[in-house]
């Protein structure tokens, strides 16, 4: 739908998160389908440019599935504004933070070439911008393109609605649009919960965990650029209505390039649109030649790119996209299905009506494995790359994924999630790239790390020893090439006896898991910097899942950060410890390893249940 869409927005009352004070004092989030459309008038040229945004961060009040709560925005948007770029343009972005609480902006996907200072990370890349402070962000887009997004890096606030899509067009692109399709459409997949990210955060720090469990949330809804809806029997609110579904409008007669974002903090998700074949033609900023599916999974961080083919309808036509939960890897989770209505159009289309197709025959059952799709089918890069890494190679490193009991910096037992025996506990006012650049060494009780000190190839061993918790894993200032996948756990020791895929492996930046797995990544060791690798469910982030990858150390002590960058961490304490990392007291210990066991027992009872729209 072209132009501006305004949503109702009623008040609720009962479970409504903003006091009444301030609901009056807030504005409306605008929520503008339209942007998601991409615009075939934008020039894509190898001619570099700056472009320049400005980024307010402000709190609003939205109803996205029909229950009103307080949200963050840009720009007063939900979601945030698209940044759309070619290979080689500078990036500047002013963000003004408007919270009361520290916000930082992470561009997921973008290498940051020369300038690790801008990956966002606070506590890893910065010191937060402070309430009521200002940073520009600045890169310049090197050797990239495809499909990209940005989105908070400060404790979960992404969950609030802190995020939205960077799209990076090249003139070399294999992909290119006028050739290969006709148009593009962004297509944002999130869940979305009625409470606040901190609230969720603090009621799963304690034994009765949130809403009675001690699993990350499923989600109330599901939004589909930005758009959903939610079970209002279930909010106790008298104010929640149902809005129309989300409508993704598309030219008759056309190849569409469909580019799916996952921003979801925990579902994978299952996403088929009837009577339309999905044709894979990118994941991750990688080109691919990819099957043709009925159906994709997608896993928080990822993107993939499908051209669909409108050939065999007419001018108002339409047909459901699903977006299902994948519940083979959702503790306790329950069928949900988000709807969105993909429409044709032409220069006289009029109607509005719903959908009357009916759901491909073949779809997963909604308790099936849950996989990535670069396991259950080949993703061949187009653009050919042999592997960088030998197995033989001096500079491989394991990580070992886990949850459990770890030690916090007080000396306390705590559950969590972590890597190498570490929880990750987050010192935001002293950033690891700071203590790199000068030389200091970081407390390696508080952050798992490895370092790859020399220019060249490395390999990165993930054994996700997590039980039947699988992971989707997002390694920062890299893309890496998939060379392996095995059941168990790999050692330093038998990675010669390991057959690794070493002939033009698929090339991403965000990988899924499955628990009581491992998978082996190559990576190019050219690009200095301090990097994170962590769990992209921002629940297990939040609870520690996150490490290090250093690279060349003593060429990130070269690297000249701006005044600007050094003055966030001004006036601050640096023995202090951010937000929401878990440091629960000795006396809940049992009562979270309690809450483990049930969640095993709850993995290996899921029901086998059909899917059902709400």
């Amino acid at each position: 739908m072209r132009g501006i869409v305004n949503f109702f927005f009623l008040s609720c009352s009962l479970i409504l998160l903003v006091s009444s004070e301030n609901t009056g004092k807030l504005p409306t989030a605008t929520i503008d389908p339209s942007v998601f459309a991409l615009s075939n008038d934008f020039e894509v040229s190898d001619v570099p440019t700056t472009r320049e945004y400005t980024f307010d961060i402000t709190k609003a009040l939205a109803s996205p599935d029909g229950y009103e709560r307080e949200v963050y925005t840009v720009n007063n948007m939900f979601p945030g504004p698209v940044i759309e770029a070619n290979t080689g343009d500078t990036i500047i972005v002013h963000v003004n933070n408007h919270l009361d609480k520290g916000q930082s902006i992470h561009w997921h996907g973008m290498r940051q070439k020369d300038t690790p200072y801008m990956d966002g990370v606070p506590g890893i890349t910065q010191c937060p911008i402070p309430p009521g402070g200002s940073y520009t962000y600045n890169f310049t887009i090197s050797d990239q393109s495809g499909t990209y997004w940005w989105h908070s890096h400060y404790s979960n606030a992404m969950a609030d609605g802190l995020w939205g899509p960077l799209i990076v067009h090249s003139v070399h692109e294999p992909i290119q649009r006028g050739r290969d399709y006709d148009e593009d459409r962004i297509v944002f997949v999130s869940d979305w919960l009625h409470d606040d990210s901190e609230i969720i955060i603090a009621a799963l720090a304690t034994p009765a965990g949130y809403r009675g469990s001690p699993a990350p949330p499923q989600g109330d809804s599901i939004l589909i650029n930005g758009r959903g809806q939610t079970n209002c029997t279930a909010t106790n609110s008298s104010s929640c209505y149902y809005p129309a579904p989300p409508e993704i409008h598309v030219p008759v007669n056309s190849r569409v390039r469909l580019r799916f974002i996952s921003a979801t903090a925990h579902p994978m998700y299952r996403i088929s649109l009837d009577n339309h074949p999905l044709e894979i033609v990118e994941t991750d900023g990688t080109a691919v030649y990819g099957p043709t599916v009925h159906e994709m999974s997608i896993a928080p961080g990822e993107r993939y790119s499908a051209i669909i083919n409108t050939s065999e309808g007419k001018e108002g036509d339409a047909f459901w996209l699903r977006t299902s939960v994948a519940l083979g890897c959702m503790f306790g989770g329950v069928p949900q299905v988000g709807l969105a209505v993909v429409r044709y159009t032409g220069n006289e289309m009029t109607t509005t009506a719903e959908p009357q197709s009916y759901a491909w025959s073949d779809l997963a059952n909604a308790t099936a494995l849950c996989a990535g799709l670069d396991q259950t089918y080949t993703l061949s890069p187009r653009e050919r790359e042999s592997c960088r890494v030998s197995r033989a190679s001096s500079q491989s490193h394991i990580f070992n994924s886990q949850r459990g009991a770890f030690v916090n910096y007080l000396g306390n037992t705590f559950q969590g999630y972590g890597f190498n025996n570490i929880s990750y506990q987050n010192k935001i006012f002293d950033p690891i790239l700071s203590m790199v650049q000068r030389g200091d060494p970081y407390e390696s009780t508080l952050v798992a790390s490895t370092t790859f000190p020399d220019m060249g190839a490395g390999a990165i061993i993930i054994n996700n020893l997590d039980g039947p918790i699988d992971h989707p894993y997002h390694l920062h200032g890299n893309e890496f090439q998939v060379i392996g996948r095995g059941t168990g756990a790999l050692s330093l020791d038998n990675l010669t006896n390991i057959e690794f895929s070493l002939d033009n492996p698929v090339r991403k930046d965000t990988l899924w898991i499955q628990g009581g797995s491992w998978a082996a990544l190559s990576i190019t060791t050219d690009n200095p910097g301090v990097w994170a690798l962590h769990c992209h469910i921002g629940w297990h982030l939040t609870e520690g899942k996150l490490a290090v990858v250093v690279v060349q150390p003593n060429a990130v002590g070269q690297i000249a950060c701006p005044e600007s960058w050094t003055n966030l961490c001004a006036n601050t304490d640096p023995n202090a410890f951010g937000p929401a990392r878990r440091s629960p007291s000795p006396s809940i210990q049992s009562s979270k390893t309690s809450a483990f066991q049930r969640l095993r027992e709850v993995k290996g009872n899921v029901k086998r249940r059909g899917a059902r729209e709400v």
